[in-house]
């Protein structure tokens, strides 16, 4: 019954279309507008399309066809009907997502059968915990990776055919060497995190650790060493100076490109192992995580594992600020099964989904 409720009020907001949509080459499943928007500029030359499958957007003949679909076939949930029939109508030759959590994409060759080529793009961070599917491997015939840790990790979930390309967005951006900001750090903050909810804890926890971080890096190291602090960019400034108390001189307004800032920087500092600090990395700048927990699974000469000591933590941080670029990076083939790739406008991406497309003319 809630679900039920859910799914109406999601449809209150639902944008329909009434006209069958059209052949494409490239049907993007789902996932956000920035990532849809810049798959339709570096594949330009083809026709793309977008699958809305979280009822943000709707083709109103394709839904009724799937409900009478549904009669004769109770197998199928009325989603992959609804995926089967846009197929039908769009015939792609490639579909393409990151969504690597949904099942409804992972099994889609098994659900459809079809001659579409599947293609799975990375674009943060996998743990083995965010795959259920080793009972039952779906198959995906290319997936596109971070780094050697990813591939490694894939090949125990899905059947595919693998490949090292690096962060998606981060490839796109051009390398800066120009340098203006000392230390940059990045902020994992969002407002619904500050209250404190059973399901919320630990996103609370983060922002609390991440108030007392940024306090102690400020009041330590701003005399010396310019400082800025990056947040998301859905993240309206006024809420985060509202909850830390910082000085907005220190905030940066992130317009949806944090590259620039990151290349503007000599170190990047993150609170945690998110996709930004690998980025950072890829882009030869230095990077450290300062992490609430202790990670004992994921011991880097680069990641702080005392909590929030004081001394430690200062002693780290100096210590960190201090080190040359090249005895930094050098240290990071230690782990460099972990680094990501850079592949400057997706190149491998655009040669090998061209290929698939024009295999199948």
């Amino acid at each position: 019954m809630i679900k039920f409720l859910n799914i109406l009020f999601l449809l209150t907001k639902t944008e329909f279309e009434f006209l069958l949509p059209k052949k494409c080459d490239i049907l993007c499943y789902d996932k956000g507008k920035r990532f849809n928007n810049d798959i339709k500029i570096i594949f330009r030359k083809f026709k793309i399309d977008i699958i809305h499958v979280r009822l943000e957007k709707l083709n109103f003949p394709i839904a009724l066809k799937s409900i009478l679909s549904k009669m004769f076939n109770f197998k199928l949930s009325i989603k992959n009907h609804y995926i089967k029939n846009y197929c039908y109508h769009t015939q792609p030759k490639v579909i393409l997502s990151s969504s690597y959590y949904d099942n409804n994409f992972l099994y889609l060759k098994k659900n459809i059968s079809n001659d579409f080529k599947t293609v799975l793009v990375q674009r943060c961070p996998y743990k083995n915990s965010d795959f259920d599917t080793k009972k039952n491997i779906p198959t995906i015939d290319q997936t596109y990776l971070f780094n050697k840790r990813s591939q490694m990790m894939i090949k125990n979930y899905i059947n595919s055919k693998e490949f090292i390309l690096g962060s998606f967005r981060n490839n796109l951006k051009k390398k800066n060497k120009k340098k203006k900001i000392f230390i940059l750090i990045v902020s994992g903050y969002k407002k619904l995190f500050e209250k404190f909810r059973p399901e919320n804890k630990e996103n609370c926890l983060d922002i609390i650790h991440e108030k007392k971080i940024i306090r102690f890096i400020l009041d330590n190291f701003s005399k010396k060493y310019k400082i800025k602090i990056l947040l998301k960019s859905d993240i309206k400034k006024s809420d985060y100076l509202n909850y830390t108390e910082v000085d907005k001189k220190y905030v940066l307004f992130n317009d949806g490109n944090p590259y620039k800032f990151i290349d503007q920087s000599n170190i990047v500092i993150t609170l945690n192992n998110g996709t930004v600090g690998h980025e950072a990395i890829s882009r030869g700048v230095k990077n450290i995580q300062l992490p609430r927990k202790k990670k004992s699974n994921l011991i880097r000469f680069h990641i702080f594992q005392d909590g929030f000591n004081e001394i430690k933590l200062k002693s780290f941080i100096s210590h960190m600020l201090k080190m040359k670029k090249i005895t930094y990076f050098n240290k990071t083939k230690s782990f460099k099964q972990d680094i990501i790739f850079f592949n400057y406008k997706n190149s491998l991406l655009v040669r090998n989904i061209t290929k698939l497309i024009d295999q199948s003319k």
